[in-house]
């Protein structure tokens, strides 16, 4: 998946990231990063503690989820069903 730095600083102004241009593009690289040699059990309890602060604001949350299905539109099969896999968690 390759995401030029507009489509992540949309991505970034959508989930409510309060930085603008090329700052919010550098924290969600940065955040990406952070994800990289995680293991799954990480990443699980990591997507858990999310879920908490998402939900604490409901309007906010439905824009974040909404956000995150958009990124459909640019993966490929395999990175759908994992995309599809953390929805799961997010929105149970």
């Amino acid at each position: 998946m390759n995401l030029n730095q507009q489509m992540l600083s949309d991505l970034a102004a959508k989930l409510g990231l309060e930085e603008s241009g090329q700052t919010a593009v550098k924290t969600a690289i940065d955040m990406a990063d952070d994800y990289k040699d995680k293991n799954d059990e990480a990443i699980l309890a990591e997507i858990r503690r999310l879920k908490k602060v998402m939900k604490a604001n409901p309007k906010q949350y439905q824009k974040q989820i909404a956000t995150i299905k958009s990124l459909r539109a640019v993966m490929d099969e395999e990175q759908q069903k994992r995309l599809d896999r953390i929805l799961i968690l997010l929105e149970e």
